[in-house]
């Protein structure tokens, strides 16, 4: 058995997820964690899966023959530090133009291992312009000083509010 990510992208429809966990069940997969949204009209996703390594090849084509669906299956190292641990940085404020690379940079430039990140624009009434919001899931040291990778990221611009929870 091995753990496998799945990827696929496409053009949303009823039924789609359930098409795909019938073709995990076909090639004997066990279906362990996932991830899906719309955008667009497109339906994305992320899916991992453990099976047997002989039935790879079945999955990717019993996959294909989705319709205006994009695959791929690749394998997966299943280690995790058990040093770091995961902090949710949660950002609010005005929508700009740069304004998620400004946060990710900032992440960067203390190395921090983005794992998840959920990003969306509303029109905010009372606030005058679109408000971003930002769940950025970490991956983190022990030693990480949170609170200064918060100025940091609050120091991006004025008018950004910025929580870290450690968890």
């Amino acid at each position: 058995m091995q753990s496998m990510v799945l990827t696929l992208i496409g053009k949303d429809k009823p039924g789609l997820v359930d098409a795909i966990a019938k073709c995990i069940i076909d090639a004997e997969g066990n279906w362990l964690k996932s991830s899906f949204c719309q955008l667009s009209g497109q339906f994305a996703g992320f899916i991992e899966v453990m099976l047997p390594q002989e039935k790879h090849n079945e999955l990717i084509h019993a996959c294909h023959q989705l319709a205006d669906l994009h695959i791929t299956l690749i394998p997966t190292d299943t280690f995790e530090s058990s040093l770091d641990s995961k902090a949710v940085i949660l950002v609010t404020g005005n929508d700009r133009r740069g304004i998620v690379s400004d946060i990710t940079s900032t992440l960067k430039s203390f190395d921090i291992n983005i794992v998840e990140m959920t990003t969306q624009c509303e029109s905010a009434p009372n606030w005058g312009s679109p408000l971003f919001t930002a769940k950025v899931v970490v991956s983190v040291s022990p030693q990480m000083d949170l609170d200064k990778v918060k100025l940091a990221i609050e120091d991006i611009t004025d008018d950004l509010m910025v929580e870290i929870e450690k968890s």
